[in-house]
């Protein structure tokens, strides 16, 4: 299948490699962030980037997974018979403000991430690069088994959201959902509050939904 020999060509392509940065960006509205792996989060501040989301669950799909994770496995097995190495391989997806539409910001940040990057790695020579501040840049990671997803209890019309990057509180009302019913009543307003504090980093670009579709993400993000 088509699908199954794009994913053995891109394995092939990186078994030599010692980094991979797969660039992405959201199909919904996001900010700009990473996911990091365990163990490298020193080097997700050459990226510049404010947040990053840190890999402690795996779920075997993604491209930056399956190119690293064996690695970790072995650092990890070496650990356990007392012998610490960590190999110089590293993993990383960017994602990149939203696919559905042009963020020059957000390429502008990534371009200068990535040149940041290669530059600190030693792998291109750039003027300027890597920049001063890498070293002091703050990255907020949150872990990924904490992110928490919302989805729309019933159909209806979403209004009231917060916007996209705001810290919210544990109980703070994320967005109203204006629901439809038979009953030749009314539309209700419904409340969706948040259940923990943290950023909302990913939004639904559809505000119309049915039950059960996706309407946002939220993280609780702290440095390290």
């Amino acid at each position: 299948p088509l699908h199954q020999r794009y994913r053995y060509q891109l394995q092939s392509l990186c078994l030599d490699g010692n980094y991979v940065i797969d660039i992405h960006s959201s199909t919904n509205q996001a900010i700009d962030y990473l996911y990091c792996f365990q163990s490298r989060e020193e080097s997700a501040k050459a990226f510049l980037l404010d947040y990053s989301i840190l890999m402690n669950e795996y779920d075997g799909d993604a491209f930056d997974e399956a190119f690293l994770k064996p690695w970790l496995a072995l650092e990890k097995q070496l650990a356990a018979l007392g012998k610490i190495i960590k190999f110089d391989v590293e993993s990383w997806t960017l994602e990149l403000g939203s696919g559905m539409t042009m963020n020059p910001e957000s390429v502008a940040k990534g371009i200068r991430g990535i040149k940041n990057y290669l530059a600190a790695k030693g792998i291109l020579k750039i003027v300027g690069f890597p920049v001063a501040e890498t070293e002091s840049h703050q990255v907020n990671f949150a872990d990924k088994s904490q992110i928490k997803s919302y989805y729309a209890p019933v159909g209806g019309m979403i209004q009231s959201e917060v916007e996209l990057g705001s810290q919210v509180k544990e109980g703070e009302r994320l967005y109203q959902l204006l629901s439809f019913n038979k009953n030749q009543e009314l539309p209700t307003l419904i409340d969706i509050c948040a259940e923990t504090t943290g950023v909302v980093f990913t939004v639904s670009t559809n505000h119309a939904v049915n039950e059960g579709e996706f309407v946002l993400d939220c993280g609780t993000f702290k440095q390290m």
